[in-house]
């Protein structure tokens, strides 16, 4: 009997410390969950607000890109508009001071767009769509561009030599052309002749690309398009477009 009474205080010490382990238990897991819903809502609404805040980004983006576009196509078709109405003379006037205002325009891609684009995009797909959207600018920026200093070629008597480089992201050697043409831009300039050639994504969405691959029946990269000649399907060396535009002249 005594040896029973000693261990019942024994048996509800157990009972008593399992009691408090569960509650201690039970009480951590309402807590926990607590918690983890605080930590949940937290992030649901640090989502929400990202969305938002990322949403009305895109929004601003695209309103600043929409505004550009009509801004640089209202732009253009002024310009080629008020050159109708000029005399030869004064073409090549506005003509130069146009060139200069647009080469100030495009030195801000310059500093942003990668220096061989058509070797970035080879080697960076996919592009973002901030790189897709600056390059969009940019593509209708050289073109503007190039359409007035080939008018500028036309009708004045100056020394210029305009083109554009066309690659795709599948082409290998673009990079490899995008380089001789670093070198023929070089020694024209040496020989006092401005160079104004512009790197182009063949399939680009804009539609005077597309009028030019076609009217050109470009079908293949790379492929150059040095005052109004069509070159294409292989690498092209300096020193022959060099010799190309001494021909021409």
């Amino acid at each position: 009997m005594k040896s029973r009474k000693q261990n019942t205080p024994k048996k509800w010490t157990i009972i008593m410390l399992a009691v408090a382990i569960s509650a201690v238990l039970y009480l951590a897991g309402v807590y926990s969950g607590l918690y983890a819903n605080k930590i949940l809502e937290k992030k649901t609404e640090q989502e929400i607000t990202s969305i938002k805040e990322g949403t009305e980004q895109q929004m601003q983006r695209l309103e600043e890109y929409i505004g550009f576009l009509e801004s640089n196509q209202g732009s253009m078709w002024l310009e080629l508009s008020f050159l109708e109405t000029l005399s030869e003379d004064e073409i090549c006037n506005f003509s130069e001071i146009s060139l200069k205002s647009l080469f100030e325009q495009l030195d801000y891609y310059w500093k942003r767009l990668p220096f061989r684009i058509e070797e970035y995009e080879r080697d960076n797909q996919p592009l973002s769509e901030e790189y897709l959207a600056l390059k969009k600018e940019y593509t209708q920026l050289s073109m503007r561009t190039w359409i007035l200093a080939r008018k500028r070629y036309n009708k004045c008597d100056t020394k210029i030599v305009h083109g554009l480089n066309f690659y795709t992201t599948d082409c290998e050697l673009c990079a490899k052309q995008g380089e001789e043409i670093d070198k023929f831009s070089s020694e024209l300039r040496e020989k006092g002749v401005d160079a104004l050639i512009f790197t182009i994504d063949l399939n680009s969405e804009e539609p005077i690309v597309k009028f030019l691959k076609q009217y050109y029946s470009i079908q293949s990269t790379p492929a150059l398009l040095i005052n109004s000649r069509i070159y294409q399907g292989q690498v092209f060396k300096a020193d022959y477009l060099l010799g190309e535009v001494e021909k021409g002249r």
